[in-house]
């Protein structure tokens, strides 16, 4: 996008902002966080989020960079109330942070985009991950209620020695030198295909502007059908031109019903040199309400890697989603080992009735069986004994005659 069109997209979204500033329709304009940082966004009929974010805070002096920072996300377009996703990388990839959130009208019917946030921030190797995550909420509305940088003042960064920033322009321009970083030189490329444990299949293209498009397939839906009906598509970014840069990447579920937000960095782990994503993630919910917010959001970890872990739905089998791969659900085993322990008492007493009438009939059996064979020897010896009689008298006959 030139400069001449940025400019008539910036007037377009501020004149929007000013006639839908209590709507949740339209995203479009300027929107000003609790800590008085600033948010432009333009909403595009593909369902893509770009903009300019000015932060009020930083963690330490100059880590925001030296000018405003490019917003990047993705929102169903005119699907009202969805959930979205947008990432800002910060001074060139040293950080990054990703929002997921959903615009609902609260308080007297004021448009209020309510959203949960993970800050990324660069370490050297995959043992310090521990140390680089934060994670917070932060909620964005029309009026700016606190001092900050603003566009049309001509600042853009915190306030530091002066506010009088100059606008230099995006920050995508060659990499800093990070010296901390050359000492563990990572060979991540982003591009192609990654697996994590769960057996969730992403497909990454790193475009040469910094940004990162691909497909999702994943293995896990929090309930039947959750994930959509097939893969799902993949925004992002980071920097193109230093190998230690933090990223980020958002995936909308089923138009806008829930959206997952990573942050994370490509290192070269463990002693086989294995290429891995450590990642932190939001996944943000559609809720109905503002007083549902609380359970809006789940918080995790993956890791990625080219490897394959666990069977899941995939590109190349032209399956896409769960419900094509016939992934057996967790709740369901557990169901099903319920139902088996219910039975569990009724199964019991049918074995031992089972046993019980199979022991007596062997005895009843065997009990006869030896009866006749009793009454058999018996008579084999009474008839033996009568025989042995009659011969004696045979005998004392012959022995009178003669």
């Amino acid at each position: 996008m030139d400069l001449a069109l940025c400019h008539i997209c910036v007037i377009m979204a501020t004149v929007l902002h000013v006639v839908n500033s209590n709507d949740c329709k339209i995203l479009d304009g300027y929107w000003y966080n609790e800590l008085g940082s600033e948010l432009l966004l333009i909403h595009t009929k593909q369902g893509m989020l770009h903009g300019e974010y000015r932060t009020a805070v930083e963690r330490e002096t100059g880590a925001a960079g030296n000018s405003h920072s490019l917003v990047i996300g993705a929102a169903p377009y005119k699907s009202y109330s969805s959930t979205f996703g947008f990432a800002v990388i910060w001074k060139d990839g040293a950080s990054i942070t990703t929002w997921t959130g959903q615009c609902q009208p609260c308080h007297n019917g004021e448009a209020i985009l309510e959203t949960s946030w993970i800050l990324r921030s660069t370490v050297d190797t995959c043992e310090d991950k521990w140390k680089s995550t934060m994670i917070g909420q932060s909620t964005f509305t029309r009026k700016s209620a606190t001092n900050g940088p603003r566009r049309n003042m001509g600042t853009h960064t915190p306030s530091r020695n002066s506010r009088d920033a100059v606008d230099k322009g995006p920050v995508y321009g060659p990499a800093l030198t990070h010296k901390k970083f050359i000492k563990t030189p990572s060979v991540c490329t982003l591009d192609g295909y990654w697996y994590n444990d769960l057996g969730s299949e992403i497909l990454l293209q790193h475009h040469n502007d910094g940004t990162i498009t691909g497909e999702y397939r994943t293995s896990v839906e929090r309930q039947k059908g959750a994930a959509g009906i097939s893969h799902s598509k993949v925004y992002g970014i980071a920097n193109k031109n230093d190998v230690n840069s933090t990223l980020a990447m958002f995936v909308i579920w089923n138009d806008g019903a829930s959206v997952t937000g990573w942050v994370g960095q490509c290192h070269v782990c463990g002693v086989n040199g294995t290429e891995t994503i450590e990642t932190t993630w939001l996944l943000r919910k559609q809720v109905h309400s503002c007083y549902d917010n609380w359970k809006s959001t789940l918080h995790g970890e993956d890791s990625f890697t080219r490897t394959e872990q666990e069977p899941g739905p995939r590109k190349r089998f032209n399956t896409h989603s769960p419900s094509d791969f016939d992934i057996v659900d967790p709740d369901m085993i557990i169901a099903d080992t319920q139902n088996a322990n219910s039975w569990y008492p009724w199964l019991l007493t049918i074995t031992i009735v089972v046993m019980v009438i199979a022991l007596t009939y062997i005895v009843v059996v065997n009990w006869t069986h030896y009866k006749k064979y009793r009454g058999f020897v018996h008579t084999r010896l009474f008839a033996n004994e009568g025989y042995e009689r009659a011969e004696d008298r045979t005998a004392m006959v012959l022995a009178e005659q003669t």
